[in-house]
């Protein structure tokens, strides 16, 4: 991982890690930027960091670096499974830009969701959260893993089709119920009837009676007749009486136009001949006189006609209107017992006066508010009777008529919900055992996680489960405490054992043998332990690391003497920070240094007896080389793109120092026989002794003139080999 103006870190530092499994501890004390590499791959795998998830925007504004914010990036290189070239992620900000303004390189929305399922990363915060959230997140989470989702969507298909007919069924209880206390309070035989025969065969017979006939449809036609509003025809009336005054009469118009005509005609005459005797009459005279006073009545001669023949439109589009009124009005049949007399009279007098021509707006006021009025009775005449005749079951027919069309579906549903639910039944029943024999190894894994860290603990962890559906789905942790059984966790557990609780949930989940993620890293695990526990992590951790990368940030150094103190290989790599965000990161403690240390100081001893020395120093030297082997054989075979398994295999397979020199120097297992040769061409006799004397180590010890130099040439071998 490399990073450059982010977080702590302010010029470029890398945190190498060497490909192949092993447990890498990355120390540092608080403040010293050991955090923002482990940030690091995780805002580069998902786009985000859970250190920051549900805080305040604080958080996410100080992510760049105070004392260099520019360049500002960072970077991680991944081997994938099976292929030669790394793959690297990248994430680069330019000055200036926001954390969601990254440019973007190598971006894996593939693993979304297998990122969701075996989440490889821990911080300190989520430690608690993962056995104080909610029931149902932590149910989803382990139960997502055990890969029954086509059980959980085959059960939400059937409830999902249970459900309409549950509500269909209950529905149509209701409905019944209802329909029943309608038709109590219908006076009406047919009511009576149909309430007695709900839900019988008896009520199709009943439905079938005709709704309405022709008699009361005729009724119904009368009781709503439209008729134009009184007071519009009213005002068209008086409207059409006030044009026919303002219009003169046709003939009267038709003077005035002539007139105005005229008296054009002549000016224009007396403008071109100028003054003159009549033309017309030859008794009068056309001059300047005559033609100020003709000039002022043609002016007003023109204004009378314009108003004149404004008004005899007008009147004709009233005319046209009023004779509309009766032509639109249609009267039906009417039945009999309607007194429809007098309505049909004032119509047929209405008709006949507007279709001879006479006075209009007088026919209007005098007989439309006769139709109306008469109208207006028989309208209240013919409500009254459906009134009478209507005793509600006209409007409950209808009702009656969807509930019988729904009763005929209801064996039919009722037989496919008995089916449904019983698949439901069975099918609850069996995802319980297929989950259960799913999640065994998982509980297990977490059970066997937790006698580790439990150290010295008086609670005893049974074996966890998944309980319960739906809303009220959780996982139990049946537990005892001190041989009394409590039921429950949580409610006696203290900070460092829910520190461990959260552990043991959070490991076999991300080293799921399912899981894409060949490592795990985890910042911070050690907090509210007290020591025993930590001796426990630190083995935990070891036994994890045999198969995959294991990576932990501490500022604890409780965890990295736990690790020294039990002997666990391990690499250890010190994050320093100076003035100006300056990072350093030193390797502390290679293993196979580590192995070589301790072997000259013994060798040098003179406090310890010869014939103890020797063979201790010799195992000593031997797994020195041996590490230093299995080191080149992962670096190559990974770089190769070989799987992790089948390089572990090699390994397994490679009992003997002898084979695993020959993996190492020829990548081949059979080549032992070529060690001794490659070593003294490549290095001198020298290395051939170191590796003679190592080999031999296995089988006893073996005098060493010169314990000194023996290390000092397996140290060379080792850093050779490197």
């Amino acid at each position: 991982m490399t990073v450059a103006g982010f977080r702590g870190v302010g010029p470029a530092r890398i945190l190498p890690i060497r490909p192949g499994p092993g447990l890498i501890l990355v120390v540092g004390r608080n403040g010293s930027g050991k955090s923002s590499f482990a940030e690091v791959i995780e805002l580069l795998l998902t786009g985000d960091s859970a250190r920051w998830a549900d805080r305040s925007s604080v958080w996410r504004t100080g992510w760049r670096n105070l004392h260099h914010p520019d360049p500002c990036g960072i970077e991680a290189e991944l081997r994938v499974d099976g292929t030669t070239t790394p793959m690297r992620l990248r994430r680069s900000w330019t000055a200036g830009a926001g954390l969601a303004d990254a440019d973007v390189a190598g971006e894996l929305s593939e693993l979304r969701r297998p990122m969701e399922l075996y989440r490889p990363f821990l911080t300190a915060a989520e430690v608690g959260r993962l056995v104080t959230g909610t029931p149902s997140a932590l149910f989803d989470a382990i139960d997502a893993i055990l890969g029954l989702d086509v059980l959980s969507t085959a059960d939400q298909r059937l409830h999902a089709a249970i459900k309409p007919l549950e509500a269909a069924a209950k529905q149509h209880r209701a409905d019944r119920t209802r329909l029943r206390d309608a038709l109590a309070a219908i006076d009406d035989d047919r009511a009576r009837r149909a309430a007695a025969a709900l839900a019988s065969a008896d009520l199709a017979a009943i439905l079938d009676e005709p709704l309405s006939g022709e008699l009361i449809d005729r009724y119904r036609q009368w009781a709503i007749l439209p008729l134009p509003d009184l007071g519009e025809v009213a005002a068209l009336a008086e409207e059409l009486r006030a044009m026919s005054a303002q219009a003169g009469g046709a003939v009267d118009t038709a003077v005035t136009v002539r007139l105005a005509e005229l008296l054009r005609l002549a000016l224009d005459h007396h403008d071109s001949a100028r003054a003159g005797p009549c033309p017309v009459c030859q008794v009068g005279a056309l001059d300047d006189d005559w033609r100020a006073s003709a000039a002022a009545t043609l002016e007003a001669t023109r204004g009378t006609a314009l108003s004149a023949q404004r008004a005899t439109t007008r009147r004709a589009e009233l005319v046209r209107r009023a004779r509309a009124i009766t032509a639109n009005l249609s009267l039906s049949p009417a039945p009999d017992g309607l007194p429809v007399e007098p309505a049909l009279a004032a119509a047929s007098a209405l008709r006949a006066a507007l279709s001879a021509g006479e006075d209009l707006a007088v026919h209007l006021l005098t007989w439309y508010p006769q139709l109306v009025a008469a109208v207006d009775e028989v309208r209240a005449a013919a409500a009254e009777w459906l009134e009478r005749r209507d005793t509600g079951w006209q409007q409950i027919l209808p009702d009656l008529r969807r509930w019988a069309d729904a009763a005929r579906e209801v064996p039919q549903q009722a037989s496919e919900l008995a089916d449904l639910k019983a698949a439901r039944a069975w099918l609850k029943d069996a995802a319980i055992v297929l989950r259960n024999q799913r999640l065994a190894p998982f509980a297990a894994h977490a059970q066997q996680i937790w006698e580790e860290l439990r150290q010295e603990s008086n609670v005893q962890l049974g074996t966890m489960s998944l309980a319960g559906t739906a809303t009220r789905r959780r996982i139990e942790f049946p537990i005892s405490v001190d041989g009394a059984d409590n039921g429950t966790a949580l409610g006696v557990m203290s900070q460092g054992e829910m520190h461990a609780l959260g552990l043991a949930m959070f490991l076999p989940r991300a080293c799921a043998s399912e899981s894409l993620f060949r490592f795990v890293v985890i910042d911070d695990p050690v907090q509210s332990m007290d020591p025993s526990k930590v001796d426990g992590l630190a083995r935990v951790l070891a036994a994890i690391a045999t198969d995959r990368h294991v990576v932990v940030f501490t500022h604890d150094p409780r965890l990295s003497d736990a690790v020294r103190r039990l002997e666990i290989d391990a690499v250890t790599l010190q994050v320093v920070r100076a003035e100006q965000s300056v990072v350093s990161i030193r390797p502390t403690a290679d293993p196979a240094l580590r192995y070589l240390d301790d072997a000259r100081a013994l060798a040098r001893s003179e406090e310890v007896d010869g014939d103890v020395r020797t063979p201790v120093v010799e195992e000593l030297c031997r797994s020195a080389l041996e590490y230093a082997c299995q080191r080149v054989v992962w670096r190559v075979r990974t770089a190769r793109g070989e799987r992790h398994a089948d390089i572990e295999d090699a390994l397994q397979h490679a009992q003997k120092t002898t084979t695993l020199f020959a993996l190492a120097l020829f990548d081949d297992a059979e080549r032992g026989g070529d060690v001794l040769g490659r070593l003294r061409n490549a290095y001198g006799g020298w290395a051939v002794n170191a590796y003679n004397l190592s080999r031999k180590a296995v089988h006893g010890g073996h005098p060493v003139a010169d314990l000194p130099g023996f290390v000092s040439d397996t140290r060379r071998l080792a850093e050779a080999l490197r």
